[in-house]
């Protein structure tokens, strides 16, 4: 029993040395522990270091000590030689270490995680990746300031992450009038954070896309330009929680018109009316408050356009002001409508000669509209001049072969005037019997090509007097026109969607048959421009496909647009194909994107733009992107699984409960 007291004793000695031991081992444990704040951020982002438990280093009256702080990638071990150890840093700070009142040394240090690592053996840019603080100690005599480094690696803090940086694409477009739009994107922004756009200091709210980052930091948007916004030089910025990345966009010139050419006239004038430095879009035009139909340009092209209007029949003599509108640009001029002017004639030039002349004519302050000749009441052919411009024309006629010697009456008619004037044919009588003229036929003087769904103009001659001619193309009738009493008709009609190239019109009275040739343009319209989604973007159905409008002289202008495996769009790798489409954007629907069967795999598209014509521009470049797919899980199978989950936590409750009761 002695011996059984004597080894309790023994035990518990034992176990009191070990713990007196321990105490003052304790703190040895911590020394020079360092910690840093946070442990991951991007460049430029503030990292904290505080520095605990270097109690080697506590001011002794004599010396005082000081903690370098190092940045570096170089994984090295704590107590061996900093210079031996690490090849590549930043000496960051140097700060003193103090007495925090407990007998223990500490440091607080903060600094900004650097571009690169310009110190040491190696020079290195900073990437994403893992990194370190290291902390040595400097001893410095108080009384001379001398410095004594000390060589070892006295504190490490635990590994440090860098993230890339949030970056934006270029903007597109870099530059632009102001009310522009403009696409902005980026990527590695913080996840499914609200976004803020500023316009210098103005914020904007995105006209469409993204008001959020995504899932994995990226965003797609569209802002606009302020329309109150100065020429020059301005700053974008994006705000996603704490960080802000800022790009350049230049605003062009304010919009101007370019004086109008024609800046007074009568009534009915068509006027030409042209301007620079407008935004990208359509034109509008009102007369005073009253819109105008725009001929030529309807869109403009590098912020200019060059377009024509017609002024108002009902408009009164006075000043008005026309105002030009594209998006958020609206500049006006005036154009002031003088008094009425009655319509004249110029000199017919020759006034007289044998049947078969050919007569010009020519006129002014006549209304805007198609000009009707008649001789003696018949209808004649026109050439030159079909319409009036700005009241004016310019037109050739000739005098039917068998006209009878003495005066006859030429009438132009435009709209509601009509202007006469005497032409005398000269020459032997008309022989009483007249050989059975030719049918023959012309279209538009001067004009070699035509626009689908421009005027045409055909007359003839020679046809039987007072029946009614046919047109047709493709046997197809396009138009009728009647004959009057001396055999000739005239028509005007527009030209129909058909192939670029030579075509040829049939025209019969029932009795005559022949023919027209004409030729349709055969320019390719522009390739469009490919607006969204940007190239790599991961997209999630449904998602619409966005390019430029594309204008074309012969209308309308409709697109062709495919997606494929293969970027060459091989025949077996076109996956899904839509010909036709009447607007500049497609919409890619959940059925649709079906076809799109792998998540993260990459797809190619392109589109092409076709005019009235049937001309064809070149396919776009091609342009990729990733499908995130559509979502297949069914909401009732979601619904089933909340249905059991809520009835198994309930019976397991149950259980539980039950159990506790009886034990208890």
């Amino acid at each position: 029993m002695k011996r059984k007291k004597i080894l309790k004793l023994f035990s518990i000695a034992l176990v009191l040395s070990l713990l007196v031991l321990a105490v003052p081992a304790a703190p040895a444990l911590g020394v020079n522990d360092v910690t840093i704040s946070p442990i991951s951020g991007k460049i430029n982002d503030a990292v904290f270091v505080t520095g605990n438990n270097f109690t080697a280093f506590l001011p002794d009256g004599t010396y005082e000590y000081w903690a370098n702080v190092y940045f570096s990638k170089d994984n090295a071990v704590k107590n061996t030689a900093f210079a031996t150890n690490v090849h590549t840093y930043n000496w960051v700070d140097y700060v003193p270490i103090y007495d925090n009142g407990s007998g223990v040394g500490v440091f607080d240090s903060a600094f900004s995680i650097p571009t690169s690592l310009t110190e040491g053996s190696v020079d290195a840019a900073v990437t994403p990746g893992t990194y370190y603080v290291y902390v040595t100690v400097t001893k410095v005599t108080i009384a001379t300031s001398a410095e004594v480094p000390q060589p070892n690696i006295y504190g490490k803090s635990p590994a440090f992450t860098i993230t890339a940086s949030a970056t934006l694409d270029p903007l597109s477009p870099a530059t632009g009038g102001a009310g522009t739009d403009i696409i902005v994107s980026g990527a590695n922004f913080p996840a499914s954070t609200a976004l803020v756009f500023r316009f210098d200091t103005t914020t904007l709210i995105p006209k469409s896309g993204h008001t959020a980052t995504t899932s994995g930091g990226l965003f797609l948007s569209t802002i606009t330009v302020p329309p109150t916004a100065t020429a020059g030089a301005h700053t974008i910025t994006v705000t996603a929680g704490t960080g802000s990345v800022t790009a350049t966009f230049t605003v062009t010139a304010s919009a101007t018109l370019n004086p109008l050419s024609i800046a007074s006239g009568p009534a009915g004038i068509q006027i030409p009316i042209s301007g620079t430095n407008f935004p990208a879009g359509t034109i509008a035009i009102t007369f005073d408050s009253t819109p105008l139909t725009v001929t030529g340009s309807t869109q403009t092209s590098g912020g200019s356009f060059a377009s024509f209007v017609t002024i108002p029949a009902s408009a009164t003599a006075a000043v008005h002001t026309i105002t030009v509108t594209v998006g958020a640009a609206s500049v006006q001029t005036n154009f002031t409508v003088t008094a009425s002017t009655t319509a004249v004639l110029n000199p017919l030039d020759p006034a007289s000669g044998p049947a078969g002349t050919q007569v010009a004519l020519g006129g002014a302050n006549f209304p805007t509209g198609l000009i009707t000749v008649t001789l003696d009441g018949a209808q004649l052919i026109l050439a030159g001049s079909l319409q009036t411009t700005g009241g004016s024309f310019l037109s050739l006629i000739t005098i039917p072969a068998g006209t009878a010697s003495g005066e006859h009456t030429i009438s132009v008619t435009v709209g509601t005037v009509t202007i006469s004037d005497t032409f005398t044919v000269t020459g032997a009588p008309t022989p009483t019997s007249t050989p059975t003229p030719t049918p023959t036929t012309a279209v538009n003087v001067g004009q070699s090509a035509f626009d689908v769904g421009s005027p045409i103009s055909i007359g003839g001659t020679g046809f039987a007097a007072g029946s009614t001619v046919t047109i047709k193309y493709g046997g197809v009738t396009r138009a009728t026109a009647p004959v009057d009493s001396n055999g000739t008709f005239q028509v005007i009609f527009e030209i129909p969607e058909i192939q670029p190239g030579a075509h040829q019109f049939t025209i019969s009275d029932g009795l005559n048959t022949t023919a027209a040739n004409f030729v349709v343009e055969t320019t390719a319209p522009a390739v469009p421009s490919i607006l969204a989604p940007e190239p790599g973007f991961k997209i999630n159905i449904p998602v619409t496909f966005d390019w430029d409008n594309v204008t074309d002289d012969s209308l309308p202008v409709t697109y062709d647009f495919q997606i494929a495996t293969d970027e060459d769009f091989t025949a077996g790798s076109i996956i899904l194909e839509k010909n036709g489409l009447t607007e500049s954007e497609f919409m890619l629907t959940e059925a649709e994107g079906l076809e799109l069967a792998s998540d993260n795999a990459s797809y190619f598209w392109r589109v092409k733009s076709v005019d009235g014509a049937l001309n064809e521009s070149a396919w776009t470049a091609v342009s990729d992107f990733s499908s995130g797919g559509p979502s297949t899980f069914p909401r009732w199978a979601l619904i089933l699984i909340i249905v059991f989950g809520a009835i198994f936590v309930f019976g397991l409750g149950y259980w539980i409960g039950r159990r506790t009761a009886y034990y208890y």
